[in-house]
Parts: C-alpha cells; sequence; structure tokens
C-alpha cells in the first residue's frame, strides 16, 4: 500500500465513522427526535446515488467502503425516526 492509498483509506474510514456517534445515541435514546428528516434523506440519497456511481465508473474500495458504511448508519437513524424503540406515555 503507497502513501496516496493510505490517505484515501484514512480519509474513507473518518468519514465513515463520522456517523457512528450520532448513530449509537439514537439507537441508545431510542427515538430520532431532534433529527432533521429533510437532512437525513437528503443525505441517503446523496449516498446511494454516490455509491451507484462508484460502482458503475471507477470502482474504488476506499470510497466504496465509506458510503457503505455511511449508508448503513443513515438507514438505522432514519429507522428510529419513523419507528421509535421509546413508547411515550400521554400526559
Amino acid at each position: 500500500m503507497n502513501m496516496v492509498e493510505l490517505l484515501g483509506w484514512l480519509g474513507a474510514t473518518c468519514f465513515a465513522i463520522c456517523g457512528l456517534p450520532q448513530t449509537v445515541k439514537v439507537v441508545k435514546d431510542g427515538h430520532g427526535d431532534g433529527l432533521s428528516k429533510p437532512f437525513l434523506w437528503l443525505w441517503f440519497w446523496g449516498e446511494v446515488l454516490t455509491l451507484v456511481y462508484i460502482c458503475l465508473s471507477s470502482f474504488s474500495l476506499p470510497l466504496f467502503f465509506n458510503y457503505a458504511v455511511n449508508l448503513t448508519f443513515l438507514v438505522i437513524m432514519l429507522k428510529y425516526c419513523y419507528f421509535p424503540a421509546v413508547k411515550y406515555e400521554m400526559e
């Protein structure tokens, strides 16, 4: 692995795990309250379309890893936004 590939992997890993803290919080809290659904959907479709582009053009494993991991975190966050695990009590 040369220096350019190493930089690619390091950058892809940083981008891939940047959604992890928010995903952990959402899962721990059991809901996605406070998350902007339009932002998550734009981020989701950006990830999907870029992942398709990477697969159809010049395939890059670091980029594929980045977008696949981010897409996984986004799906988890969207699930908790629309189907919270926490049951709200009526006051």
